[in-house]
């Protein structure tokens, strides 16, 4: 059992980034996106309480995890 939040490994993106659009320009990494909503996920933290500078603004990783519990329910 996993006791604490650990980032996504390059094996676990590779099975993820297809399922993304990845054919425009970001201006934040949709890996780093995941690895946000993960952690808020994880941690149950707020979302204004994400760590700054490992992370885009939580802005843009709720804007995120609003469209995409929104087209995936």
């Amino acid at each position: 059992m996993v006791t604490q939040f650990n980032e996504l490994t390059d094996s676990q993106w590779k099975v993820i980034s297809p399922l993304l659009d990845m054919q425009r320009k970001r201006k934040n990494s949709l890996r780093k996106v995941l690895d946000g909503i993960f952690y808020v996920l994880r941690t149950v933290c707020q979302w204004r309480n994400l760590p700054t500078g490992s992370y885009p603004p939580w802005q843009s990783i709720y804007y995120y995890f609003y469209r995409w519990t929104v087209i995936f329910p």
